[in-house]
């Protein structure tokens, strides 16, 4: 195979070439040699000095008697075969190359049309058996960086030859524009608008007796006319199916659209179910009741909501359910003040209700990922207190700082609940192992696909690579769409399947409950643990409401996270405040710097010709 490329200097400025023409005429000899002359046109733009020529040769060939002229100029051999390097005007090197040789010759041309010929003996290329002699020459390489305008090609019999079935002509690949006819002395090919790096072939077989000798060619026994026939009738028709078979997906748009969904979903939807079936899908319970009217277990409220949903990711109500837990339990004291807030752009001013928080009992005790919350507050109230409106203005003063304890919170809590082993995730191996699997089939089949293919006349085979490949990738960004919902491939065991459903009944009842006839809560403890945990659920305000119409004065009085408005209204407090606003302010004040917080032609495929190459200039 040829390596070739277009060369340039470091200095590139509007410099380039064209190749609107090429003519190569084959004489074969009588002892089976043949004798090229490759005229080669160029159109400069720029200053170029020199240009070269690759070509392949395979075991048993070999190239001699090089020659480079431009019309009645012959250039003088001897010179130096470095691309890109300097050499006298008029002259040529040949140097041997990886699997072939390389011609260089230099010139001097400005912004003009020049035509070099090379010419050269090619011995071995043909091929002599019993019955014919097979000739498959690459009259235009695939390491030609330009495509040609127009080809030209012509191949001289040794002696002239009857227009028999043992004397054919072909030209391939199939899909490159041109024509290929024969007479007694002579075969033709013309061929135009070649892409780059694009071969075209120019095949010839004759009868062996027009040979003398068969010196310059290669010599194998057998009879070779049917096979060769076979090859060429085979590719053929091989193309003209590849057509056909694209043709008709292109006709049926709709079957072959519902096709490539099936093989680009279907898969992956196939393991999800079972993924979701086998280790997703929770298992049944005895439990049966439509409500709980107090917490179920003293699990934490920074804890539950991650049991109820499923995913372990705990977040800005999860910490500020936490604060008020702390509240609650003493850690720190919450006095009822009345914050001054401005409305209407400035113009008036309300009261609202607001908390001054400061700290009380330091000895109360807290788990491992309560004190990363204790420290963020501990921080902003100091020793004078804080309100809790001026939290998140606090916060954000030393945003690097406090947002490392909200990491360290959100770990904390996470490796809380893996402590618990509430879940089972196996499911997730099935699917990344499946991800895996897709992801690495779609590389290979696009790579294959896409490196294989030909613009101008794909393979069928290629479409269908590429085709798969692009279903694999698609399987691929299913698994890993499903890879991050946890409900299809976690459960609960039956411990913490139970567990969830008991509390899943209690946050159930937070939000119906302002609405029931029950009784309503008793004691003054079970009221705050019910805001807490309505905080840690996002449905305070339920809870707020429901204090509002049932809870009696006497308790309210009592209550550090409960407290009367300055309208009067019984529990509506932090509503003024807004708990809702509360929590998203300390997810965005929490949040790392700098973080928004959000989200008669040629037929056949050739391949098998000899020669060929290509070359380049600068």
């Amino acid at each position: 195979m040829l390596a070739a490329a277009l060369l340039a200097p470091a200095t590139a400025a509007a410099k380039s070439y064209s190749l609107p023409a090429a003519e190569v005429a084959v004489e074969i000899r009588p002892d089976g040699a043949l004798l090229v002359r490759e005229h080669i046109t160029f159109d400069f733009a720029g200053d170029f000095s020199g240009a070269y020529r690759d070509i392949p040769i395979r075991e048993g060939e070999s190239i001699d008697d090089v020659s480079v002229s431009e019309g009645s100029t012959v250039y003088r051999p001897g010179a130096n075969t470095e691309l890109g390097g300097f050499g006298l005007p008029d002259s040529f090197g040949v140097t041997e190359i990886d699997d072939g040789l390389r011609i260089v010759w230099h010139y001097r041309a400005v912004n003009e049309r020049r035509t070099f010929t090379i010419s050269y003996r090619f011995r071995g290329l043909a091929v002599a058996y019993d019955d014919v002699v097979d000739v498959n020459l690459r009259v235009w390489g695939e390491h030609w960086p330009e495509g040609l305008g127009s080809l030209t090609s012509s191949m001289q019999l040794p002696s002239r030859a009857e227009l028999s079935p043992s004397y054919r002509v072909w030209g391939s690949p199939a899909w490159v524009r041109g024509v290929v006819a024969r007479l007694p002395e002579t075969a033709t090919l013309r061929a135009s608008q070649v892409p780059p790096h694009q071969f075209v072939e120019f095949r010839v077989l004759f009868p062996r007796s027009l040979l003398t000798s068969t010196a310059g060619a290669q010599v194998r026994r057998g009879n070779a006319l049917d096979r060769i026939v076979a090859e060429e009738r085979a590719s053929q028709d091989n193309f003209a199916q590849d057509q056909k078979k694209i043709q008709e997906a292109k006709r049926h748009p709709g079957r072959t659209i519902s096709s490539l969904l099936l093989l680009g979903f279907g898969p992956a939807l196939g393991l999800m179910g079972l993924v979701w079936l086998m280790n997703g899908r929770e298992r049944r319970t005895g439990y049966d009741r439509e409500y709980e009217q107090a917490p179920p277990t003293e699990t934490e409220p920074a804890l539950v909501p991650s049991l109820v949903r499923q995913e372990i990711a705990p977040g800005s109500n999860e910490f500020t359910a936490t604060l008020f837990d702390l509240i609650r339990r003493g850690r720190y004291k919450a006095i009822p003040v009345t914050t001054e807030r401005p409305v209407w752009g400035g113009l008036r001013h309300e009261d609202v209700a607001d908390l001054q928080i400061t700290l009380a009992d330091a000895e109360v005790e807290m788990t491992p990922f309560e004190e990363p919350v204790a420290k963020v507050v501990d921080w902003v109230v100091d020793t004078e207190g804080e309100r809790l409106s001026q939290f998140r203005e606090e916060i954000e003063r030393d945003r690097e700082a406090n947002s490392k304890r909200f990491r360290s919170f959100k770990e904390g809590v996470s490796a809380a609940i893996e402590a618990r082993g509430w879940f089972l995730s196996r499911g997730l191996v099935w699917l990344l192992v499946g991800l895996g699997v897709f992801a690495l089939a779609a590389v290979v089949l696009l790579w294959v696909g896409i490196h294989g293919w030909r613009s101008a006349s794909p393979r069928w085979s290629d479409v269908v690579l590429v085709a798969l490949g692009a279903c694999a990738a698609a399987n691929a960004a299913a698994l890993l769409f499903a890879a991050t919902r946890a409900p299809l491939w976690r459960r609960r065991t039956a411990v913490g399947q139970e567990e969830a459903q008991r509390w899943e009944a209690f946050r159930r009842y937070l939000t119906d409950f302002p609405r029931l006839q029950e009784a309503p809560p008793a004691t003054l403890e079970l009221w705050e643990r019910y805001l807490v945990y309505g905080i840690a659920f996002g449905i305070a305000e339920r809870v707020l409401q429901g204090a509002h119409l049932q809870m009696p004065e006497e308790l309210h009085d009592q209550s550090s996270v409960y407290w009367i408005s300055p309208t009067g209204d019984l529990g509506s407090g932090p509503s003024s405040l807004g708990i809702a606003d509360l929590s998203s302010g300390f997810g965005a004040a929490l949040a790392p710097p700098g973080s928004s917080g959000g989200g008669g032609g040629f037929s056949g495929g050739g391949g098998g010709g000899g020669g060929g190459g290509g070359g380049g200039a600068w």
